[in-house]
């Protein structure tokens, strides 16, 4: 066994993130960790890469001690970590970032031999970048493989990748998943966590799955299908992973709620036209950087465009999102820790921080009325807090997800925009967020949707337009989508 973890325990503020947890990597095998939010998967892979000091319990590489709480001699002891959030310094260069804190040579940096050997790496695992490239000027995709590259040219013999696809499209999920496979033909061990069980199958030797903390069971992937990883994910059934089969596909009969006509923001995009009708959800496809989150901003406000938007029969045109959200608009960011919570504040002040002129009186606010107005609105959309005053940063990804909603849904909207609504979110908070699309839908909402999950596409949409290129491309019905033709269209 190359790496053993035995007893692992880890508490915060008394909150018990690991309790007594087994783990085990072969080598040369890819092993899958999953589990809910808050299972414990970062705790353990924080334990496993020296970041965190467990409470008891040991690890061992090659039956001998591993550092705990000492990152780097971790590292060098060949174990690496990509985490989600990337540890690159955008003004830097690749070679910069991949020799980071290890620069070849005493007096003078042997800069022409680090450049040879960052972009030998690069070429290995596909980038398409040179060595000398500022990693500011590269793709998501692209930083991706650069924190993969800086781990191999660590001699890294185990990689742990934390959500390596939350923010991929699915050409490059396959590019990623292809370079995983090539490592493990080289002997390379890798601990694989991930929400999306499309890619579990996809890649792994083995599972293991945490739940609240625990260990639950390890188990070859082979012998698992997905409704028993769920189950043992979340500790209960859960019926229908996506909301479209109880529910039936919208009538394009009803009133067109949203209609938009050759609008432009070049270079970001051209002539993208798409009608949304109520009670209708109509999903954006594409690959990352086709311009869809560009065009949803446009229509919120965000961005200035020029063409024509029409919201329930009127033509509209909105200077700012505060006149969006007026409207009954709302743009739920994709982006909800840098860009959507404020992750300080607690969980009341973020659901009603865009309402506050409606719980003021004479100028001031009345607290009591906006604590009630909070408690209403996370009790309808389910936003699991220990109190309502905690800082919504504390939350699990799902149930940030869910406050964030609370806060643009606070009022009844027109329109709801949702930009990629379960990255980073367990199977658990999926369901319950796809149920809350079909409550809205019920309700008479329109919605649309930008998700780089081809999956959750075809499985909760009504129609998909597809763009490429700042362009709308074309445009499937449900019966008409299948995987093949949404990525034909979007590539």
């Amino acid at each position: 066994m190359l790496l053993r973890a035995h007893g692992l325990a880890k508490a915060f503020a008394g909150v018990h993130a690991l309790s007594g947890v087994d783990f085990e990597l072969r080598g040369g095998e890819v092993h899958a960790l999953v589990g809910e939010n808050g299972a414990g998967k970062s705790t353990l892979i924080k334990v496993l890469g020296g970041a965190v000091v467990p409470d008891a319990g040991s690890v061992r590489l090659d039956d001998r001690p591993l550092a705990v709480g000492d990152p780097r001699a971790v590292r060098r002891a060949g174990v690496s970590i990509v985490y989600q959030e990337f540890t690159l310094v955008p003004d830097l260069t690749i070679t910069d970032n991949i020799f980071l804190g290890r620069e070849h040579g005493r007096l003078w940096l042997r800069r022409a031999d680090m450049e040879r050997d960052a972009q030998r790496v690069l070429d290995e695992l596909g980038v398409r970048a040179a060595a000398s490239s500022r990693v500011r000027t590269l793709s998501i995709a692209q930083q991706q493989m650069v924190e993969i590259a800086r781990a191999l040219q660590e001699q890294a013999r185990v990689l742990i990748l934390d959500e390596p696809t939350a923010t991929l499209s699915s050409v490059e999920v396959d590019r990623l998943l292809h370079v995983v496979r090539q490592l493990r033909s080289r002997g390379i061990s890798t601990i694989y966590v991930s929400h999306r069980l499309e890619e579990i199958f996809a890649i792994a030797d083995r599972v293991t799955v945490l739940r609240d903390g625990q260990h639950v069971l390890t188990q070859d992937a082979a012998a698992l299908d997905r409704t028993s990883l769920i189950r043992a994910m979340v500790g209960r059934e859960i019926d229908q992973e996506f909301s479209s089969a109880a529910r039936p596909a919208a009538s394009t009969t009803a009133p067109a709620v949203l209609e938009v006509r050759s609008l432009s923001a070049p270079p970001r995009f051209s002539n993208v036209s798409l009608t949304v009708h109520a009670g209708e959800i109509v999903a954006l496809a594409g690959l990352i950087g086709a311009g869809r989150t560009s065009a949803a901003l446009a229509v919120a406000g965000a961005i200035p465009a020029h063409g024509e938007i029409y919201l329930n029969g009127e033509p509209v045109r909105f200077r700012t999102p505060a006149d969006a959200i007026a409207h009954g608009v709302a743009y739920v960011t994709e982006d909800r820790k840098g860009r959507g919570l404020f992750p300080e504040l607690g969980v009341d002040a973020n659901i009603t921080l865009t309402y506050l002129s409606t719980f003021a009186r004479a100028g001031v606010i009345d607290a009591a009325r906006e604590r009630r107005a909070a408690a209403d609105a996370a009790k309808r959309f389910d936003v699991r807090a220990a109190r309502l005053s905690q800082p919504a940063g504390t939350l699990s990804g799902g149930n940030q997800q869910k406050a964030l909603l609370a806060r643009f849904l606070l009022k009844p909207r027109a329109l709801v925009i949702l930009d990629e609504p379960t990255r980073g979110v367990d199977v658990g908070a999926r369901a319950e967020i796809y149920a809350l699309m079909r409550r809205l839908t019920a309700e008479g909402t329109a919605i649309v949707m930008i998700s780089s999950d081809l999956p959750e596409v075809l499985g909760i949409a009504d129609r998909i337009v597809v763009m490429r290129d700042g362009r709308t491309t074309g445009e499937l019905t449900r019966a008409e989508a299948t995987a093949e033709r949404v990525m034909a269209l979007a590539s």
